[in-house]
């Protein structure tokens, strides 16, 4: 892909939940299992990785997948191996210690930029694995896997595979511009049993304060999702950068 390009392609972004909190040597570590981890569901799912275009961030990895990758391989397969990897890694770890994944899958208008990925695509992919439902999926549920389908995808690709759309619960994505239905996935578990209210925000602020006027109970996006603009801006140094408030 080059700069003048300018094409839809299947996207894929990945993000490792509590990345941030932990210390050096299990940031390396992390490292190390998420590329294992994906190699590993990948090969199994009959997908080409090597071919991937993939760029890196320390706690995930946004993926351009060429045009001869399987659409339905990827959201069929690939996602019910990447489930199985991370049961079998996980199954002698201590809750706090077990690898837990957001995954978001789109396909949509990306092309290259100088110092990485930049489109609509990008930036829709981005919002969804970063967006407050997924954070909540994986944070009121023991899952180890939380997968969020673009409208384009379960419109046009679920129907396709062996998924059955009763076990996907819709929802809307609603952070800054960005604004879209999307389809949640626990493999292995209930969507429709969590809880996926936002948490109530403070009480408004005595005397106007900056929460005067919110009203009590008012709801609050509290993730920061900073993915999709640094990417559109082609402000990446090295990677995808995230907001400092992601888990």
């Amino acid at each position: 892909m080059t700069l003048d390009d300018f094409r839809r392609q299947l996207l894929l972004s990945v993000d490792v939940r509590g990345y941030g909190r932990s210390g050096d040597v299990r940031q390396h570590e992390i490292q190390r299992l998420l590329s294992e981890i994906l190699d590993a569901a990948a090969g199994r799912s009959g997908l080409d990785r090597a071919g991937w275009q993939r760029q890196a961030a320390g706690d995930g990895e946004l993926s351009v997948l060429p045009a001869g990758e399987s659409e339905v391989r990827l959201v069929d397969d690939f996602v019910r191996e990447l489930a199985a990897e991370l049961r079998f890694r996980n199954r002698d770890e201590l809750p706090g210690d077990r690898l837990r994944m957001r995954v978001a899958v789109h396909h949509g208008v990306v092309r290259a930029a100088p110092m990485g990925f930049a489109g609509k695509g990008v930036v829709e992919v981005s919002r969804l694995a970063d967006s407050a439902v997924a954070h909540l999926a994986l944070d009121r549920s023991d899952a180890d896997l939380v997968v969020v389908l673009s409208r384009q995808i379960f419109e046009d690709t679920v129907e396709h595979t062996s998924l059955d759309p009763a076990r996907l619960r819709q929802v809307t994505i609603d952070h800054k511009e960005f604004r879209s239905t999307a389809w949640l996935l626990l493999p292995g578990r209930d969507i429709h049993a969590i809880d996926l209210d936002p948490p109530a925000g403070p009480d408004p602020a005595p005397g106007g304060g900056a929460g005067a006027g919110a009203g009590a109970g008012a709801v609050h996006n509290t993730v920061q999702v900073n993915h999709g603009n640094v990417v559109q801006a082609g402000n990446v140094q090295g990677g995808v950068v995230m907001g400092d408030g992601k888990q």
